[in-house]
C-alpha cells in the first residue's frame, strides 16, 4: 500500500524589507511568528516554506516517541537542510583529541594517565546527568561540572588542571568540527581559582637562626647532606638540580644550569658562586673527586631512589625546626588532600630569593640568577621586593623618630585677618581703581566685584582708567584696607 500523501497547506507569502525577501507568518504556541525564507523568487520561497512546514509536522510526529530536545532539533534541521547531523559521543571525544594531538606521544606516560583520569571523571559525570554528546555541553553544563569538582575538595592545582585539560579537548574538537558552544571550559567562561583566593601555604623563607639550625642538622646526617644543603642555600637551586649538579656546569665564578623543571624551554640559570660555596667546591676538588657530579654520593642515591633524598631532607628540617613549624595539616583546608611541608629543601630557594630581594636585586637580574620563565614567579619575587622595601621603610622610620634635633617645639601659627570687601572700602576703591584692580586686591574675579557693588548699591561716578598696578602696590592697598 502506497504511503498516503499529506497535503501541505502553505501560509500566505508576502514581501518585506528593502531586499524584497518573502516572509510567511503563523501562530506557534500562541505567538505570532514571522519566518524569512531569504528568497526573492516566489517559487523558491514556496519551496522553502514547504520544507519548514514539513519539518514542523515531522518533528511533531516524532515528539510522541522521542523526548530528547536536541534530537528533535536535529530532526527539524535535517528536514530543512536534507543533511545528516553528526554528533560526537562523550566516550569518543577523548580519543578524537588524542588522534589530533600531534605531540601526544611526546607527553610522559604519567601525564597521559592523568589526562585519561580527568576525562573519565568528566565522562562519568555526563552519564549521571544523561548527557551523551559533546555538542550538548553548554555553558550551564560546564559551570555545573566545575562546581561539582570544586565541591568534591580538589586542590587549586588539581581543579585548574581539570578545567585546563577539558578546555584543551573541547578546543581541539571545535577545530575539527565546529561545536555549537565552542569551548565551554575556556578560562574566559569558567574562571580558574587563583592561589591567593584561598588559604594556601607556600614554602616559608628561613630566618638566619633557622637557616643555621637547618645547616647544623644537615651536618649531623653526614658530609654529603651538609654540602647538599649548603649548595641549596647558596644557589637557590631546586633539590634535583642541586643533587645532580655537574662539574661541567661550573664556569669561572658562575654556575650555569638548565633547570630540570624547565629543561624543555631551554631556560638557563646563571648563579654567582659565593665565597662559602667556593670553599666547598675547592675542598671537593682537593679530594680528587673523579665523578662527573659535584656530590657523587647524593647523585648516586638520587638516581637510585629520588624519594629517599627527598624524605631525608624533610626529616632534617623537622628535626631542626620541629614538626609544628614545618607541616600544615590537611584538616585546615578542605581543598587540601594531604599534609604539606612549608619548610623543606625548596625553602632554601625561597630564602635565597628573599635575600636577593632584601638587597634590591632587580627583577631582570633575579630572573637570570634563578632561571625563571614563569610570569607567576616574577610576581612572587616582586612581592618579596615590596616586602623587603617595607622592612627598609620601617628601619628608616625608626631612625628618623630617634633624631633628637628633629624633636623641636612647634609654635602656634598666627591666623591672618581675612580681608573681605566692606561697603566703606569699596566706595573708596571704586573712585580710584577699576573692577579688575579691585578684584586683585581681594583675590576675587571682576564679576564678583560687580556683585559686591550691586549688593551695596555702589555706582562709580566717573570712568576709571587704571594703569597696570604692580604687586607691591596691591600689597600696600591691602595693608591700608586692614584698618578700614
Amino acid at each position: 500500500m502506497a504511503d498516503k500523501k499529506v497535503k501541505i497547506l502553505l501560509p500566505k507569502l508576502f514581501k518585506r524589507g528593502k531586499k524584497g525577501f518573502y516572509y510567511f507568518r503563523r501562530m506557534v504556541d500562541g505567538k505570532d511568528c514571522w519566518t524569512n525564507t531569504k528568497a526573492v523568487d516566489i517559487e523558491e520561497a514556496k519551496e522553502i516554506a514547504t520544507k519548514h512546514i514539513k519539518a514542523e509536522l515531522s518533528v511533531e510526529a516524532l515528539s510522541h516517541i522521542e523526548k530528547s530536545a536536541p534530537r528533535l532539533a536535529d530532526s527539524y534541521v535535517e528536514s530543512i537542510t536534507s543533511k545528516k547531523i553528526i554528533r560526537t559521543s562523550i566516550c569518543d571525544a577523548h580519543q578524537i583529541w588524542i588522534d589530533h594531538f600531534t605531540k601526544y606521544n611526546d607527553v610522559a606516560a604519567r601525564t597521559r594517565t592523568y589526562y585519561h583520569t580527568i576525562f573519565n571523571r568528566f565522562a562519568a559525570w555526563c552519564k549521571a546527568e544523561d548527557i551523551e554528546n559533546v555538542e550538548d555541553i553548554d555553558h550551564s553544563a560546564a559551570m555545573r561540572y566545575s562546581k561539582s569538582i570544586w565541591a568534591s575538595g580538589l586542590g587549586v592545582k588539581a581543579y585548574n588542571g581539570h578545567l585546563k585539560h577539558l578546555s584543551r579537548v573541547f578546543s581541539a574538537l571545535d577545530a575539527v568540527a565546529p561545536l555549537p558552544n565552542r569551548d565551554p571550559f575556556h578560562h574566559r567562561k569558567i574562571a580558574r581559582v587563583g592561589r591567593n583566593e584561598i588559604l594556601t601555604e607556600g614554602h616559608h623563607a628561613l630566618e638566619p637562626q633557622a637557616l643555621q639550625a637547618v645547616i647544623n642538622q644537615a651536618a649531623k646526617a653526614g658530609r654529603d647532606f651538609r654540602d647538599l644543603f649548603i649548595l641549596g642555600s647558596q644557589t637557590g637551586m631546586r633539590l634535583k638540580d642541586a643533587a645532580l649538579l655537574n662539574w661541567k656546569s661550573l664556569s669561572g665564578q658562575f654556575i650555569e644550569i638548565n633547570p630540570h623543571k624547565t629543561k624543555k624551554s631551554g631556560n638557563t640559570a646563571r648563579i654567582p658562586v659565593s665565597p662559602t660555596l667556593r670553599k666547598l667546591l675547592d675542598t671537593r676538588l682537593a679530594d680528587g673527586n673523579k665523578s662527573e657530579y659535584v656530590l657523587p654520593g647524593i647523585a648516586e642515591q638520587y638516581l637510585r631512589n629520588v624519594y629517599y633524598i627527598s624524605k631525608k631532607s624533610k626529616q632534617i628540617f623537622e628535626d631542626a625546626l620541629g614538626k609544628a613549624a614545618t607541616i600544615v595539616a590537611a584538616e585546615k583546608d578542605k581543598h587540601r588532600q594531604r599534609n604539606i611541608s612549608v619548610c623543606s629543601f625548596h625553602s632554601l630557594r625561597t630564602t635565597f630569593m628573599s635575600l636577593l630581594a632584601s638587597k634590591d636585586v632587580s627583577t631582570r637580574d633575579a630572573m637570570h640568577i634563578m632561571g625563571w620563565e614563569s610570569p607567576e614567579m616574577i610576581k612572587v619575587y616582586e612581592r618579596m621586593l615590596e616586602a623587603a622595601r617595607g622592612d627598609s621603610d620601617k628601619r628608616a622610620l625608626k631612625l628618623v623618630k630617634e633624631i633628637t634635633a628633629l624633636k623641636y617645639v612647634v609654635p602656634e601659627p598666627e591666623i591672618p585677618k581675612e580681608l573681605n570687601p566692606s561697603e566703606k572700602a569699596l566706595r573708596e576703591l571704586v573712585e580710584k581703581y577699576s573692577n579688575v584692580t579691585t578684584g586683585k586686591v581681594y583675590n576675587i574675579s571682576e564679576a564678583a566685584v560687580r556683585k559686591w557693588l550691586k549688593k551695596y548699591e555702589i555706582k562709580r561716578t566717573r570712568r576709571i582708567e587704571s594703569a597696570n598696578i604692580g604687586d607691591d602696590e596691591i600689597l600696600a592697598i591691602r595693608e591700608a584696607l586692614k584698618n578700614v
